[in-house]
């Protein structure tokens, strides 16, 4: 429900476009990550991680009957953030297992925790506005299973969900989300994890 100021999205534009040529190295050998086994996916917040998705706040809003003005009111409420969230955990946690699945094999068991830091869903407005900005910024964590240490990590990792915006770009995007069987979320969440296991695995 939040519409992000021009400056504030342009300058996001800037700083997504530069971290995106910076790559978190891959030190594991093929070796390595044959001799691993994925036991598990686990999805947390940064403390300030910035959430826009207005289909998990319509979720939440569903069967609560909130007047109209008060709806600002009901975003800003901590049980509402909660609901969100954990509806959102459980799409990423869901969409990186399918992403993973059938990817480590081995003996030794990992686990992958991923800590989001920003997953933004740009809204009907912001898209015919500036352009759509939907993308997903998430720390992923390999981890032991057995001892909880960090075997690798990729700080900033980026997905994104292309689409056009302007009026004609928006009605078309729009359109063609009846397509697909995923939602827009899924589908971006998916793109996430098709970059992480290409980073990690170096295969598509």
């Amino acid at each position: 429900m939040r519409v992000w100021g021009l400056a504030r999205l342009a300058a996001l534009f800037v700083a997504l476009a530069l971290g995106g040529c910076v790559t978190a190295e891959n030190s594991l050998s093929q070796e390595d990550i044959a001799s691993m086994k994925l036991t598990g996916v686990t999805v947390s917040f940064e403390p300030n991680a910035r959430v826009q998705w207005d289909d998990g706040f319509r979720a939440y809003t569903a069967g609560r009957a909130i007047p109209n003005d008060e709806m600002a009111a009901a975003w800003a409420r901590p049980e509402a953030r909660t609901y969100v969230r954990t509806l959102l955990a459980s799409e990423i946690k869901a969409g990186l297992e399918e992403a993973m699945a059938g990817q480590l094999n081995g003996a030794r068991p990992v686990r992958l925790d991923i800590v989001v830091k920003e997953f933004n869903m740009s809204t009907v407005i912001e898209s015919v506005m500036i352009g759509s900005n939907n993308h997903m910024i998430a720390t992923a964590n390999l981890v032991d299973a057995r001892t909880g240490a960090t075997i690798l990590s990729n700080p900033d990792l980026q997905g994104f969900l292309p689409s056009k915006g302007g009026i004609i770009g928006t009605a078309v995007g729009l359109a063609m989300d009846h397509v697909f069987t995923k939602s827009p979320a899924e589908r971006l969440i998916e793109q996430y994890g098709r970059a992480y296991r290409t980073w990690l695995i170096r295969s598509v």
